[in-house]
């Protein structure tokens, strides 16, 4: 069906609608105007005559109440074929009609001039009402006006004297032609309502339609990425385990500067893909908080461990001055936003001091990170936890794509806090997150930190590496092997190659192997063959019951890309 066929259906529709929900005030106009006019001429039409007309004005007038009232309830309802209830009030309204034009031309005496003149203005009020209400049925009221009207301007020319007939009829028939042309005037104005409303829907539904096909997209694109950052991450991952592995060979000054570059660069992306697939992660909901009592103290001073060496060679001064507080919250999402906010004031101090501490209000704290840099605008503060929002004048791909503080404020929303900002031009900025709830009693350790670049791992032994892409495998044994670990490289672990396998003093394994064989499978297998054997496993996969699983059996996870520094961390903490 047409466009077009379909918007006069609508409005025909709406019409219909209209006339049978105006039509419940009209009805009664037909039967209490009836038994009025009955009392005027009682006397002077016959009796039984007179009392056939005000039956026959009431017993249609009931019935046209019926049919208004069946049919604007139906269209109320959002029901079809409300047609049919307007054609059976069409059929009522003719019947009314020839009940006033039967009794204007019969039954009305010609020499009683004031009680025609009575009956021609009630008859009259009764047209005006109808052109009023019915105009959207326009051939039903111009059947009515015309049976109504007509009756009563030959009435007029018969009654009255010759030089005035013609007259008298004219004067009835231009009202009539009057009452006609307004109809269709408010029939227009009426349709083109419809016509508005009608295009409206329209709009809305194109808009709706619009929406739905911009969030599946949205969503189909967030699906992509969430499922394909496993390969999206291996190659950035080995890059950056490959290059650490080489940082400690000489080198020509021109190929070390060349090395550094790549370094950097790498780890620029490497922090931007990880922005990117936060913002993923974010939307798709997958991101789920696990709120467990810690001690903020301690995760503060793991913070500025971690970060104090970047503080240096920034030429910062970092340093912490928290309470010794315990809070309820999700400790992993709580670190990330006090990272973040380390690594932006670091980045955008310019040399100064920084701050990081803790503020204390009715038994909740929140988390403060002060910088002395050159503060933000206030014109600029609005927008800075939009995504893609970097602040100042920033052109450097090293300071990111704007989607640190976006990122920030979504966490912490998930951790039970809001991010705020307060800044002056020149006087620098603090960023606050809270207010979280302070428990008695910590039931988690506290975070382990991040070595400085410069602190060895400490080799122990032989470190068995199982991962099923042949890049990660050599990037992760190379970069052990320049630590001073014995490697055992290998792309899957099958039951013969475990009947051979001599004990190993260090497990590393990715998470999704060949032939449907998980890492956490293979350290179990590994641990009941050999006891007490350290173990964790390094994943690209971003799912939040993967995390669950591998962290329920007693395992440490890394999130690749994994810097050198974390896996760093993390060995130290297995092995010492």
């Amino acid at each position: 069906m047409q466009a077009a066929q379909k918007q006069e259906i609508y409005v025909c529709y709406q019409g219909d609608a209209l006339v049978l929900k105006l039509a419940r005030f009209v009805w009664q106009m037909h039967i209490l105007s009836a038994w009025l006019l009955a009392y005027a001429l009682s006397g002077v039409v016959a009796s039984h005559i007179l009392w056939l007309w005000v039956a026959w004005m009431s017993v249609f007038g009931l019935v046209q109440a019926y049919i208004s009232f069946r049919g604007a309830a139906h269209a109320a309802a959002g029901g079809g074929a409300v047609d049919r209830y307007a054609t059976a009030f069409d059929a009522t309204a003719i019947l009314l009609a020839l009940g006033w034009g039967w009794l204007a031309f019969m039954q009305l005496p010609a020499e009683d001039t004031e009680l025609r003149t009575f009956v021609g203005f009630i008859i009259s009020g009764g047209v005006l009402t109808g052109t009023g209400t019915h105009n959207t049925r326009y051939p039903m009221l111009v059947t009515t006006l015309s049976i109504i009207m007509l009756a009563q301007a030959a009435r007029a020319f018969l009654d009255n004297p010759e030089g005035q007939r013609i007259i008298a009829a004219g004067m009835l028939v231009v009202f009539l032609l009057l009452m006609l042309g307004l109809g269709w005037v408010l029939r227009g104005f009426t349709r083109r309502g419809f016509v508005l409303q009608w295009e409206k829907m329209q709009l809305a539904e194109e808009l709706k339609a619009a929406k739905y096909e911009a969030e599946n997209a949205n969503e189909a694109k967030s699906r992509f990425l969430a499922q394909a950052s496993h390969d999206l991450r291996q190659p950035i991952h080995a890059m950056g385990l490959l290059l650490a592995s080489q940082s400690d060979r000489d080198l020509p000054s021109d190929t070390q500067q060349v090395f550094d570059r790549l370094k950097q660069s790498v780890d620029i992306l490497s922090k931007l893909f990880t922005s990117l697939l936060d913002i993923t992660l974010l939307d798709t909901r997958r991101i789920m908080p696990s709120f467990h009592a810690f001690s903020l103290s301690d995760l503060i001073d793991n913070i500025v461990t971690e970060f104090t060496p970047a503080a240096n060679a920034a030429g910062c001064s970092l340093r912490a001055k928290a309470h010794d507080a315990v809070i309820e919250s999700d400790p992993l999402i709580v670190r990330r936003i006090l990272q973040n906010l380390v690594s932006n004031a670091i980045r955008h101090g310019e040399g100064t001091d920084i701050l990081v501490t803790t503020e204390t209000t009715d038994g909740k704290v929140a988390l403060l990170v002060r910088d002395w840099g050159p503060g933000i605008h206030a014109d600029e503060q609005a927008r800075l936890f939009e995504a893609f929002e970097r602040g100042g004048d920033l052109t450097d791909a090293s300071d990111g794509v704007g989607l640190g503080l976006a990122i920030v404020q979504r966490l912490a929303e998930l951790a039970g806090g809001r991010v705020s900002v307060r800044s002056k031009a020149g006087e620098g900025a603090t960023f606050r997150v809270g207010m979280f709830d302070t428990v008695e009693h910590a039931d988690l350790p506290a975070t382990i930190a991040e070595p400085t670049p410069n602190e060895p791992a400490s080799p122990s032994g032989t470190a068995l590496i199982v991962d099923d892409d042949h890049a990660t495998l050599e990037a992760t044994g190379a970069l052990l092997a320049s630590w001073g670990w014995d490697v055992d490289l290998r792309i899957t672990l099958s039951t013969e190659d475990m009947k051979s396998l001599a004990r190993p003093d260090l497990i590393i394994c990715d998470y999704d192997l060949r032939r449907n064989q998980t890492g956490l499978q293979v350290i179990q297998a590994i641990q009941e063959q050999f006891e007490d054997v350290p173990a964790l496993i390094m994943t690209g996969s971003s799912s939040p019951e993967t995390a669950a699983q591998i962290r329920e059996a007693g395992l440490l996870v890394l999130l690749k890309p994994v810097r050198p520094a974390q896996l760093r961390s993390a060995l130290i903490s297995l092995v010492g």
